[in-house]
């Protein structure tokens, strides 16, 4: 007699445990997937949303240029001839995750003709049509951000993002 009463309690707590998983698996699917997609950032390859964003102290400021720098624009036609006036500033981390005595500001240094090389030919790749378009600056940020951290995890094993933002202080263009 004992031994169906203690299978009997077995099935009732095998039941309850059931039960709750389905409850939390229902919760999962309906109360987090309405989120607007906000939860999930991290798969669909969000990296802005996902990055964590740094403290002022923890960031150094590298300006490109000694004051603004002009540009030639790609041309339109054969008559035109355009030009943009930009100074550029690299919001940088401090430190590097992966070696913290590598100093940034000596690796930035370093390749800094590189790293203007890759200003320049954003620029000559551009008209002046693509320039007076209001989102071409966020564009600009982004790609030469990416560009510039390519470059400066060249032959690294683990690349991360050395340059946090790119700024632009000065966009005249003519």
């Amino acid at each position: 007699m004992e031994s169906k009463s203690t299978f009997f309690i077995l099935i009732v707590i095998v039941a309850v445990l059931a039960l709750s998983l389905a409850a939390l698996a229902g919760y999962l699917l309906i109360v987090q997937g309405n989120s607007g997609g906000r939860g999930n950032d991290l798969q669909d390859g969000n990296r802005e949303e996902a990055d964590v964003v740094p403290k002022e102290e923890d960031l150094l400021k590298i300006s490109l240029y000694d004051g603004a720098k002009y540009f030639t624009l790609k041309k339109a036609n054969q008559n035109d001839s355009s030009i943009i006036q930009v100074n550029v500033t690299l919001k940088c981390h401090k430190e590097l995750k992966r070696n913290r005595k590598v100093a940034v500001e000596a690796l930035i240094e370093a390749k800094k003709e590189e790293i203007q090389e890759l200003v320049v030919r954003f620029f000559m790749s551009r008209t002046v049509d693509e320039i007076k378009d209001v989102e071409m600056l966020d564009r600009a940020k982004e790609e030469l951000a990416d560009q510039i951290n390519s470059l400066l995890n060249e032959g690294l094993d683990r690349p991360e993002n050395i340059v946090y933002r790119v700024i632009f202080s000065e966009w005249l263009f003519q």
